[in-house]
């Protein structure tokens, strides 16, 4: 039976915790307060006594391979920024007769270039989030009452290099940023070159600051 490593142990556990792990990354941590906390996890999963101070020159061995770089956030180059604006969220319940129509929606419901219509079918509902303009056609088309219908929104498409499609964390990376400053998400929708954020239209301005390049 291998012995189990208390570093790789250490590693598990501060890669668990994006605070700590950014912390220590950066060189704000206080390795010997943070071993202290994390000690009785670190026997647990070593399944032996563990000294502080063999916490500490774990940290200080992975803080060294860290490099100053978060592993956990990647630095993602965006090509383009495009936004759209106001946007309504429209759902359905997930019945026969709504997913009778869904493959007409797009020949039933006209679309200009400049329009946003995406469709989400999940387990119990239909999503359909598109420009204002269209709410009363897609209401029309689909027939049925919805059960949530959502105005005055936004969304913000991110484009960037197909190289990051395989990569880890790329979503991560971005809503991360959004999840900094507390503002609510209404989707996101995924594409192998782009991430769209939608989101209430009054966080636009905010949202805009987060991802404009210096």
């Amino acid at each position: 039976m291998s012995m189990i490593k208390i570093q790789d142990v250490v590693k598990d556990i501060v890669h668990s915790d994006e605070e700590a792990l950014y912390a220590l990354a950066k060189g704000f941590m206080n390795l010997s307060a943070y071993a202290k906390q994390i000690k009785r996890s670190v026997e647990e999963k070593s399944k032996k006594d563990v000294q502080v101070t063999g916490i500490v020159v774990a940290l200080s061995r992975i803080q060294k391979n860290l490099k100053g770089i978060n592993p956990l956030v990647q630095d993602i180059k965006l090509n383009n920024i495009t936004t759209k604006s106001p946007l309504s969220e429209i759902v359905f319940e997930k019945t026969p007769d709504i997913l009778s129509r869904l493959s007409s929606l797009y020949e039933k419901v006209k679309t200009s270039g400049d329009d946003f219509l995406t469709m989400t079918l999940s387990t119990n509902e239909v999503t359909v989030i598109c420009s204002s303009r269209l709410k009363e056609a897609v209401l029309k088309h689909f027939k049925d009452k919805p059960i949530m219908t959502v105005n005055e929104l936004a969304s913000i498409g991110l484009s960037f290099d197909e190289k990051y499609y395989d990569m880890p964390n790329i979503t991560f990376s971005l809503i991360r940023r959004i999840a900094q400053k507390r503002i609510v998400l209404a989707e996101t929708i995924t594409t192998h070159a782009e991430i769209i954020f939608v989101f209430n239209q009054k966080d636009l301005p905010e949202i805009m600051k987060l991802f404009q390049v210096a």
